[in-house]
């Protein structure tokens, strides 16, 4: 049985509809497919990108806490040895200012008259049982005084 010539024109026009038709289909689900994985990797991308923005930022956190802390410790270290070298300073002062105090009443000692001096008419006079004589400054002149203190070092 042969066909006819237009029933073989038909078949082929209809297999090339077909054809085309399948190849449309065809090329639409690949570029689908591609379209998913392209959006896929974007956004595994993206999500890579977000965690390592993340990581990143929690590592700058946490050196910016730990040099914070560092500097805290610093602070606390360099106030405790203010704090220390004020107590030895102040200690020190102390000390100081007590050997300047018995300095000071040392040198007032040596103003005061003793036992067997006395203070007579603005001078010092030694009293040696019967005898008074007047002390004798550096000037060579009697050393004046006045109640119990000389006016210069008696020692």
């Amino acid at each position: 049985m042969a066909m006819p010539l237009s029933w073989k024109i038909g078949a082929v026009v209809a297999g090339l509809v077909v054809a085309v038709v399948a190849w449309n289909g065809i090329s639409q689900y690949l570029a689908g497919r591609h379209a998913d994985e392209v959006m896929r990797d974007s956004a595994h991308a993206a999500a890579l990108e977000a965690q390592q923005a993340k990581d990143l930022a929690e590592q700058h956190q946490a050196q910016l806490a730990a040099n914070l802390k560092q500097q805290r410790e610093d602070l606390s270290e360099t106030h405790q040895q203010v704090n220390e070298e004020a107590r030895q300073y102040q200690a020190e002062l102390a000390i100081r200012m007590e050997k300047q105090r018995q300095e000071e009443l040392r040198v007032q000692a040596t103003y005061r008259l003793d036992r067997n001096q006395r203070c007579d008419a603005g001078i010092v006079i030694n009293h040696g049982g019967s005898s008074f004589t007047p002390v004798i400054g550096k000037s060579g002149q009697p050393i004046t005084c006045k109640g119990d203190t000389a006016a210069e070092p008696l020692r």
